[in-house]
């Protein structure tokens, strides 16, 4: 059940640069870029931790400070998606269950002026990833794949076609080896995250993917792209669109 709504690719080609010879000497399997990589990944685990807890806090305030309630459908929409990673599924249901309680007591009116903000697309978007995260964590990986793509299913959201998706599931998914959902995800972003920068990022990982690299999935990518020698992106070769 979704919360109720009242609610371009455009191809070229990326040029990261010109030189001669990468920073990391074996490509992906550089024990200095694989070094990187790992210290990356604990950082991202320590960050959304933090993040856990960031949002709760953010949440509780929220409540007590009697904010808009969109503003607090918000909040606990975007804690559930660290919650999903770490606290039991027990706690993480319930708090799911919460936040569709909290949508079906939001007024006609009220649920009118959320549509202002974001159509409840970044809610919906949240807390599919959180059920994702359930399924991958359950072992149910068809679940989780589905619920994945739901998630950047009918997007109308400033934001995330601003700033983007969630990757911190694709991460962990491609960490583990599961390359065709991620594949899948990427492209589907096309549909809805667009620009320069969305097209680069896109690219930068599907070459990746090809060559075998480990990814943050991160900004930082089209950089260690290049690092990597992988030099020249053709984003829609990449995407499989020409």
């Amino acid at each position: 059940m979704k919360f109720t709504r009242f609610l371009l690719y455009v191809p070229f080609i990326v040029t990261l640069s010109n030189q001669s010879q990468a920073d990391y000497l074996q490509g992906c399997n550089d024990p200095k870029y694989l070094d990187y990589i790992s210290q990356r990944f604990a950082y991202l685990e320590s960050r959304n931790r933090r993040l856990l807890n960031d949002t709760w806090q953010d949440y509780q305030l929220s409540l007590s400070n009697n904010s808009n309630p969109y503003q607090v459908l918000n909040n606990v929409s975007r804690h559930i998606k660290y919650s999903a990673q770490f606290e039991p599924i027990d706690t993480v249901e319930l708090k799911i269950e919460s936040a569709f309680e909290y949508a079906n007591k939001m007024s006609t009116e009220q649920q009118i002026a959320g549509d202002v903000y974001d159509g409840f697309s970044s809610e919906n978007h949240y807390v599919d990833i959180a059920r994702a995260w359930i399924a991958y964590r359950e072992g149910n990986l068809e679940l989780a794949f589905n619920a994945l793509q739901d998630s950047i299913k009918d997007i109308d959201s400033a934001l995330l076609s601003a700033f983007g998706p969630d990757f911190d599931l694709v991460r962990q998914l491609y960490n583990d080896g599961h390359v065709k959902p991620v594949v899948s995800y990427i492209k589907k972003t096309a549909s809805f995250w667009t620009g320069k920068r969305p097209d680069a990022l896109r690219g930068a990982w599907l070459r990746m993917i090809n060559a075998g690299c480990k990814i943050q999935f991160d900004t930082i990518d089209t950089i260690k792209a290049e690092q990597l020698g992988i030099s020249t992106i053709n984003v829609q070769k990449a995407l499989g669109l020409d």
